[in-house]
């Protein structure tokens, strides 16, 4: 069993303490000081405030770093945030997934302008949960992206348990304005996949001041990799692929105090599977469950009211989201008879949001109340052709921030949810921010996140399907919410070219899913013979299913913990030189429940971003970028002897290794229309694909990487090798 190892929390305790002596014994003009804590956000409290203000641990991505990242992702525009991990493997697509605090990705919610974006996983199974994170608009259209880090479901319900990230987009302008971006990546190394990026919005009156109209839009074009040598089903490496989506906003402005918005956009990720990397493809003689190309679309349309009042701020929104995949096949033995094999399989999620608060001012507090309703239908045909799961649910919260002093602020909120599968549930928080001088802010509270079962979770029945239509798993009506309580203290220090904070955090789960006991499958069938067929606890759910001794169920039983330190810091050395870094350290374990005493998630205990820029003038910036992770542990547990994976333990003493990465870039204005991005990633050319031989259990030759374990899923990280980022920007 690991422990809580206090050293860097030491380390930034001592940081502290000095910081605060700096801050007794130097002055600062207010200008600089007001220079430094001028950033507003949003996310925490549904209002804008300073940074230093919000209830929660945020971090800003600015319109200006968004710019200078070759993005195809909401995870890519995320990788120097302190607190997150996008390194542990990639999904089936070879994009990358989000973990907040030793959370993985299904437990953080993405908004974008404050309107739910993420959907239920089952609409993406066996390996495809990384395309949520690619529904991303242009970036030349995003203002900023803050991101929460700790769960936030007294404001936004299930699935922030690990925290939120919301994309900001720009507002309409009053005047017509646009821009047209282009960009390539050129990998040095054959094999690896080329691609190319361009985005276009538009925006403007169409009346003055009354109506504005914004269209958007962008399309991504990779070429397919060659796999990665060694490996057979699953490869980082990404296949061919072409992304677009397409999006419009409508603003009218009724009155001073009223306007109404529309917004759509779709949006769909091509993906060719021509050489089964993304799953095995069916043939004339066994429906595997995979055609030659797949699919993932979504469709969003959301209206709204924003107003404006003597008494407060008024804003609702509705919007209905649809998310599918095509490209799955019903597998075989999934109905008797293999009634159905080979069909194409339904797998579709609507997800409808209606959410309704009110801000106002009273006195020396500031009150929020409102109300969601949330409904989610998933139709897959694993389930029965035409099979659909539904749930909903209501919800009521409120939220007050009571200024007690000018320099001291509590936030005390909680929220109500009824859902129609497992009844009502109730999650509080409580933060204090103080104000300590000018310059030192403290802040710290206990907030607590859940996060609800889906609808294929809670159903009596078939639910899933894997190994190529060998394994299916059941439902389980009696589930209950996932929850989590975290437990953070921060500490700010913002005076003249020095932004510095850090954050310790505890953060509590129960009632964790988990695979629970195996449950005999009555018709079971082994040389003729049936032995599970008398025992009293045996279910059946088909005679056709006779390959496979008992089925998989989620239960909730464990229970885990993550805690660590996450620390941020901005200084300008120089006029023409500032450095920014961040830094985590990170600990998780299950501490109940039949894993205890492993990691709840393999995430390295340290890692450090930093990026050094030097201004040469106001046209041309240079910047290095380092990043540095630790090692993971490979295997959870020891191996059972002789097989190839003890082998692999012992070779590789259970780890995937730590890395050095260097990424080297430039920014170059023309004028205030034309600017040039680009980068060497990879700078030194590590190779993320090295690794070891060794005689495998059959006395054959294999491979282990030093970087990344492959199997059914990917551990570790894979990064493609030196690589060359252009990008050309116009703003008209």
């Amino acid at each position: 069993m690991s422990k809580f190892n206090l050293h860097p929390l030491t380390l930034a305790l001592c940081t502290f303490s000095a910081s605060v002596t700096y801050a007794q014994t130097t002055t600062t003009s207010e200008e600089d000081t007001i220079q430094q804590l001028d950033t507003v956000v949003f996310t925490a409290s549904g209002f804008e405030q300073k940074l230093k203000n919000a209830p929660a641990s945020i971090s800003v991505v600015s319109k200006e770093d968004i710019e200078k990242k070759n993005a195809t992702s909401i995870a890519d525009l995320l990788v120097d945030v302190p607190g997150l991990d996008l390194r542990d493997g990639v999904g089936k697509t070879s994009g990358l997934n989000i973990k907040m605090r030793g959370l993985d990705a299904p437990y953080t919610l993405i908004l974008i302008d404050g309107r739910r974006q993420s959907t239920s996983s089952d609409v993406t199974p066996n390996g495809f949960g990384e395309t949520s994170s690619g529904y991303l608009p242009p970036l030349s259209s995003i203002e900023r992206i803050e991101v929460i880090r700790g769960p936030m479901a007294t404001r936004y319900g299930s699935e922030a348990m690990g925290g939120v990230i919301n994309i900001i987009t720009k507002k309409i302008s009053n005047e017509w304005r646009g821009n047209i971006t282009v960009g390539g990546n050129i990998m040095e190394h054959k094999g690896e996949a080329d691609s190319w990026k361009s985005s276009f919005v538009v925006n403007g009156p169409i009346i003055q001041d009354r109506l504005g109209l914004q269209l958007r839009g962008s399309y991504l074009d990779r070429q397919k990799s060659e796999r990665i040598p060694g490996t057979a089903g699953r490869d980082p490496r990404p296949s061919e692929s072409d992304n677009f989506d397409f999006g419009t906003k409508l603003n009218l402005k009724l009155n001073e105090q009223n306007s109404l918005w529309f917004d759509a956009f779709h949006s769909s990720q091509n993906y060719q599977n021509d050489d089964n990397r993304l799953g095995t493809q069916d043939t004339a003689k066994k429906a595997n469950g995979y055609q030659d190309e797949l699919e993932f679309n979504r469709t969003q349309f959301s209206v709204g009211h924003d107003g404006d009042y003597a008494l407060g701020t008024w804003k609702s929104y509705a919007s209905h989201t649809t998310t599918e995949t095509i490209g799955r096949t019903i597998p075989n033995n999934t109905f008797p008879n293999n009634i159905a094999s080979g069909a194409d399989r339904t797998l579709e999620n609507t997800d409808l949001v209606i959410d309704t608060h009110f801000i106002a001012p009273i006195a020396n507090h500031k009150v929020t109340v409102g109300a969601e309703y949330k409904e989610a239908t998933v139709a897959d045909d694993i389930a029965g052709v035409g099979s659909e799961f539904k749930k909903d649910s209501w919800s009521l919260y409120a939220e007050n921030e009571w200024k007690m002093l000018d320099n001291l602020r509590m936030t005390l909120g909680g929220r109500f949810e009824e859902h129609s599968g497992f009844g009502g549930h109730f999650s509080p928080r409580a933060y204090l921010v103080w104000n300590a001088t000018n310059v030192i802010t403290l802040k710290g509270g206990v907030s607590t996140g859940y996060k609800a079962p889906s609808a294929k979770d809670l159903h009596n029945g078939i639910i899933s399907v894997s190994g190529q239509g060998t394994s299916f798993g059941i439902g389980s009506p009696n589930l209950k919410p996932e929850e989590s309580t975290n437990y953070e203290l921060g500490f700010y220090f913002n005076q003249g070219d020095l932004d510095f904070s850090t954050t310790i955090f505890h953060t509590k789960i129960k009632d964790r899913f988990t695979t629970g006991p195996e449950i005999l499958n009555c018709n079971y069938t082994v040389n003729g013979q049936q032995p599970n067929l008398n025992n009293p606890s045996c279910i059946s759910f088909g005679t056709h299913i006779t390959d496979q001794k008992s089925f998989s169920q989620k239960t909730n039983a464990d229970e885990a913990k993550s805690e660590g330190v996450e620390v941020s810091l901005k200084y300008n050395i120089l006029p023409e030189w500032d450095i920014k870094t961040a830094y985590t350290y990170m600990e998780t374990e299950i501490t109940k429940g039949k894993d205890k005493g492993n990691a709840l998630s393999n995430v390295p205990k340290n890692a450090f971003n930093t990026t050094s820029t030097w201004h040469i003038n106001d046209q041309f910036d240079l910047w290095l970028q380092h990043e540095y992770k630790s090692s993971r542990t490979r295997y959870d547990t020891e191996q059972t002897a002789g097989t190839d994976a003890a082998i692999i333990y012992e070779l590789t003493n259970n780890k995937l290794k730590g890395y050095n990465l260097f990424n080297l870039g430039a920014s170059y204005s023309v004028n205030d229309q034309l600017r040039f991005n680009g980068a060497i990633n990879n700078l030194l050319d590590k190779d993320f694909a090295g690794n070891q031989s060794y005689i495998n259990s059959k006395g054959e030759l294999a491979t282990a990487y030093d970087y990344m374990s492959i199997g059914s899923g990917m551990d570790g990280t894979y990064l493609p090798g030196r690589n060359f980022w252009l990008s050309v920007s116009y703003d008209f």
